[in-house]
């Protein structure tokens, strides 16, 4: 896990919740998941699972 904005490695100790979906990449031949802070101290993935559509309140 790599931490959006922070330098160093993650607390492998520290809570993620996925929220059911996650979506790591490949970083020097490793898959790393972006995480970023969240309620209590956990880690959630950077990406959201249901973003909003640029577009989606009008055509």
């Amino acid at each position: 896990m790599a931490a959006l904005g922070a330098p160093g490695a993650v607390d492998p100790g520290r809570r993620l919740v996925t929220r059911d979906h996650v979506r790591p990449e490949w970083r020097e031949g490793r898959l790393v998941l972006t995480v970023m802070p969240a309620v209590g101290g956990s880690l959630v993935p950077f990406e959201a699972p249901d973003p909003t559509p640029c577009c989606a309140d009008h055509t």
